[in-house]
């Protein structure tokens, strides 16, 4: 007996049986988009509401493996033969998520694979596996200086309630694509929204609530000294994560999913907060080493050096940790002081704002708008030693959260950067030509201000 053929492509048809899934509204930036039902009909609905976002992603991830990896055919080439039978494999369902996004764009006329989807998926467990191709410095500080973040319980917060932020470090090209907020509600595991990409099904930015009351997000871990061994027994992060947040319920699910199959692919620091108990967690995982703190009173934090002394000891090279005249060093400094001493038991979502906001460069002992800052800022950077000197990277968005926010999934975001800064390219790339390329890339960044993010209020 053959198989009933889909309906046609009719506009009304395709929303009437299709469509499931909406995009609730755009705020000061941000696209909020809601997604339900089995996995290929909300990849579809994804693919279908996002299409002209997907679009864009696929001229800029285009642009940005030609320019970070010597070989766009090699590395797509790569990306299949080490992810594409892994993923079918060992997560079906969101195989089908990937087939679903990629027959809802094509719907509207954009044109993508499943493999398009792999490469973007995995562009920062890529840079883990290639270290050869160009100096390996330039590697480690391109994809692992990324974002700064912290969660607090307990004495610490005001309200004795988990406050967590986090601000994402990243090259202007995909930062001004992280302006996603998803929310999946599928009919297995459970619904939670999460900052992402179009096309992506983890968040890469590595920002999500759960209706479980477990909230994350992380910080990389700079330097490793090892190539990550991806086989069938070795997962890229983005679907072990993407698992955590759909089916893990504890924080212990979270360590649990997150160290099977774990290829090591991209080293970070977990900042992992249960609602429903108050207790938050410090998750840090490399490749054979990781390691978990937890606690109901207190405050941890990520500034892309791992806390952990054997894990930073013997599975990177990096010696930052304590060195102020370094991005990592500095913000570890000065996280500290902020959170231990000048705002211990005052933390809110009003001190979090300030703190993501924050410039003071301790090596400097001044306020500077450089690659030092809480709020990274690498356009202005004129020294190496914090990052790339003038460089389209830095602070791109910031989330802010307590309990009582993410018991409805909501989070207060800034998109752009946490300070508010607007930024022109055109403008910028007048004083610093070599960056001429990325004309047509990356857009103008406005200064918006910070919004309350909520899928129910989105609706209205």
């Amino acid at each position: 007996m053959t198989e009933k053929p889909r309906p046609s492509i009719h506009r009304k048809t395709v929303k009437m049986r299709h469509i499931q899934g909406s995009i609730l509204g755009r705020k000061h930036g941000w696209v909020m988009v809601d997604i339900y039902g089995e996995p290929y009909e909300r990849g579809y609905a994804h693919g279908y509401l996002l299409y002209r976002e997907i679009k864009r992603s696929l001229k800029v991830f285009t642009k940005l493996i030609e320019t970070e990896f010597d070989s766009l055919i090699n590395y797509k080439k790569d990306c299949h033969r080490l992810m594409y039978q892994p993923i079918k494999q060992h997560f079906p369902e969101f195989f089908q998520e990937l087939e679903g996004i990629t027959s809802g764009a094509k719907s509207r006329g954009v044109v993508i694979t499943v493999d398009d989807l792999i490469h973007w998926n995995a562009y920062l467990s890529m840079f883990s596996y290639y270290k050869g191709g160009k100096t390996r410095k330039q590697f480690e500080e391109t994809p692992h200086q990324r974002c700064s973040a912290f969660i607090a319980t307990g004495s610490a917060t005001k309200k004795g309630d988990i406050v967590m932020a986090h601000n994402t470090h990243s090259d202007f090209a995909t930062g001004q694509l992280l302006n996603i907020v998803l929310q999946i509600r599928p009919t297995q595991g459970h619904p939670f929204v999460m900052q992402t990409s179009p096309g992506f099904i983890a968040s890469s930015s590595d920002w999500f609530l759960c209706s479980t009351g477990v909230i994350g997000c992380e910080t990389t871990i700079s330097r490793t000294n090892y190539t990550p061994p991806f086989s069938d027994v070795s997962i890229p992060y983005f679907c072990r994560i993407r698992q955590a947040m759909q089916y893990g319920t504890t924080i212990d699910d979270y360590v649990a999913i997150m160290t099977k199959y774990n290829a090591g692919d991209y080293a970070c620091s977990w900042l992992l907060g249960d609602t429903n108990t108050g207790e938050i967690a410090i998750f840090e995982l490399g490749l054979a080493k990781h390691s978990i703190q937890r606690t109901r009173d207190g405050v941890f934090y990520g500034m892309n050096t791992a806390i952990d002394f054997d894990l930073r000891n013997e599975e990177t090279t990096d010696d930052n940790y304590m060195d102020l005249s370094t991005s990592s060093g500095a913000r570890n400094f000065r996280l500290n002081h902020l959170l231990n001493e000048t705002y211990y038991g005052k933390i809110d979502a009003g001190v979090a704002k300030r703190i993501l906001a924050d410039h003071y460069d301790v090596f400097l002992g001044k306020t500077s708008l450089n690659g030092r800052g809480i709020c990274k800022h690498g356009e202005n950077n004129e020294d190496s030693r914090s990052g790339r000197v003038f460089s389209l990277f830095g602070c791109t968005d910031g989330k802010v959260t307590t309990s009582k926010m993410a018991k409805t999934l909501s989070f207060h975001g800034r998109f752009g950067s946490c300070c508010g800064r607007p930024f022109h390219i055109r403008e910028y790339v007048k004083q610093h030509p070599k960056h001429k390329h990325w004309l047509g890339f990356v857009e103008d960044i406005a200064s918006a201000p910070w919004t309350s993010i909520s899928m129910d209020s989105a609706k209205n």
